[in-house]
């Protein structure tokens, strides 16, 4: 029922359950995000478990193939609406179906810990850099200190004492793996400015990306699914890992700051090298240690200053007319 207009505006008792409703939301807004963030954390050590000759591009395709249905199911849009961000919505499905292949050949090359901190820690500085580039905004002080101190992390990460090295190749896809999911955020964003919804933008992403995989399928092989764990893994990765994190994240993104959820998402790496160590049994160097220290305290300063600047600029009270026509 909507709220009855009196002399003062709106109905008092109206606006205070509209305030609580809205202030209800916002707060579980992060706890959805981080939910989803730590599933997302799982996919590299879902992948160590697997079986030895799973491959890593059929693995890609088929966790798109069960996940882009299950959030289209749930998704309503009209054809008019996508096709007013069709070209977004194309270059977000371009960059979804380059990750899937490119992060799990940087896990198996490089291990999941390594991986999964490379692709996850420098999405958002090739991110932010993707938005320099196109949208002319040039970085404040704090965000350069900190994306040095963040970049010096990564530097260490790289190049592990007591231990092999990263190989050229793992490196290499894990960071096309860090610039396809910075495309994909920055696609998505441009998708829903023009009338999507995250959901949306992420289920029609998903579904095309699978169209294009699909065909590896046909020429990759695909008997380790018999093996066993190996069609537990790719049902894990697509429903789990992927469609539930997905609609976790979508349901979150909305009473979200972007400083907040670049905060959260850290909870990604951090699940994944938790795993690493205590499930696959993988040991990170003293050196690591302080390359993953470096590149939280890097991406944390990223964080602060932007929700600094929102705070200053969200001063607005709250205004019971706008919400109603929202």
């Amino acid at each position: 029922m909507r709220p009855v207009a009196t002399r003062s505006g709106f109905d008092d008792k109206a606006v205070s359950q509209r305030r609580a409703f809205i202030g209800g939301a916002f707060v579980r807004a992060p706890l959805w995000v981080l939910a989803a963030a730590v599933l997302w954390g799982t996919t590299g050590t879902t992948l160590a478990l697997a079986p030895p000759e799973t491959d890593p591009l059929v693995l890609g395709a088929l966790r798109l193939a069960l996940s882009g249905p299950l959030l289209l199911a749930t998704s309503q849009f009209s054809r008019a609406q996508l096709l007013s961000a069709w070209r977004s919505v194309a270059v977000a499905s371009l960059a979804v179906a380059a990750y899937q292949p490119t992060f799990f050949l940087g896990v198996r090359a490089n291990g999941v810990a390594i991986g999964t901190l490379i692709a996850i820690g420098s999405a958002p500085l090739l991110a932010a850099a993707l938005e320099m580039l196109t949208e002319r905004r040039p970085p404040s002080l704090r965000w350069l200190f900190a994306t040095v101190l963040a970049l010096l992390g990564l530097g260490l990460l790289l190049h592990p004492g007591g231990t092999l090295p990263p190989t050229p190749t793992g490196t290499l896809a894990s960071l096309a793996a860090g610039a396809s999911y910075a495309f994909f955020v920055f696609a998505t964003r441009r998708a829903v400015r023009a009338g999507l919804a995250a959901q949306q933008v992420i289920a029609c992403s998903f579904v095309a990306a699978a169209a294009l995989l699909i065909p590896l399928l046909f020429w990759r092989p695909v008997g380790w699914l018999s093996a066993p764990g190996g069609l537990l893994a790719a049902l894990y990765l697509g429903i789990v890992a992927t469609a539930l994190s997905y609609r976790l994240f979508a349901r979150g993104v909305a009473g979200t700051s972007a400083a907040t959820l670049a905060t959260l998402s850290l909870a990604e790496p951090l699940t994944a090298t938790l795993l690493a160590v205590f499930v696959i049994g993988e040991d990170l160097t003293s050196q690591q240690r302080i390359g993953v220290t470096s590149l939280v305290a890097g991406l944390s300063l990223v964080a602060l200053g932007e929700q600094m600047h929102q705070r200053g600029a969200s001063t607005t009270p709250f205004d019971p007319v706008r919400e109603e026509r929202a």
